[in-house]
């Protein structure tokens, strides 16, 4: 029927206002307004590059448990850009920037939860959490990258990345896989808020 919803869109309505606390963490803040510490963002790459793995983790599992070609080729992308374009980044930032994080720095909140949600719900907790972490992240870095002061350099070419059309275009086939699983609406709304409510936790380590 025209102009019905489709159910990414339904869950992110429904989980907006999880969402929109998350929009407004005090690193998403700091990063927009370029007024990011050198120590805080060091701190970030460090516990960022252990999520990234953990996410190319995910979509291994993704490519795995499949329902379909399409599904494989989406989840073989995004591992894809997660061990190339994203590993080169952290690999070459956290080289050359100005100082090293804090000893000890880790927040495995949120690997723990994307991880335990997956041996739980399987291929429809994989999709539900990574659609509601990158939705997060085109979300903020688009609005950065567009009306933002991001610092230059590194912090916002990081910024460029994740508000760029590939990206975007990740999202968008996250979005079609959650689109076309079977799970219960509430189920997946379950796991978006829990992994949003993470992603808090996690970039809440970097000021405590």
């Amino acid at each position: 029927m025209a102009g019905t919803l489709t159910r990414s869109r339904r869950l992110l309505d429904a989980c907006a206002p999880v969402m929109d606390r998350a929009l407004g963490m005090r690193f998403v803040e700091e990063v927009r307004t370029g007024t990011i510490s050198d120590q805080a963002y060091a701190d970030y790459l460090e516990i960022e590059a252990a999520f990234v793995a953990t996410a190319a983790r995910l979509h291994g599992l993704a490519v795995w448990d499949a329902p379909d070609w399409t599904a494989m080729e989406r989840n073989a992308a995004a591992v894809h850009a997660l061990t190339t374009e994203q590993a080169d980044y952290f690999r070459t930032t956290r080289a050359a920037w100005a100082c090293r994080p804090r000893p000890g720095i880790a927040a495995p909140a949120l690997s723990e939860y994307a991880l335990a949600a997956a041996r739980e719900g399987g291929y429809p907790a994989v999709m539900t959490v990574l659609f509601a972490a990158e939705s997060l992240y085109l979300t903020w870095c688009t609005r950065a990258h567009e009306e933002g002061n991001v610092p230059p350099g590194p912090i916002a070419d990081w910024v460029a990345m994740h508000a760029g059309r590939p990206f975007q275009d990740g999202v968008n086939a996250l979005a079609a896989e959650v689109d076309a699983l079977p799970t219960p609406d509430d189920r997946l709304a379950t796991w978006f808020t829990g992994m949003l409510e993470a992603e808090m936790t996690f970039h809440a380590a970097l000021y405590l």
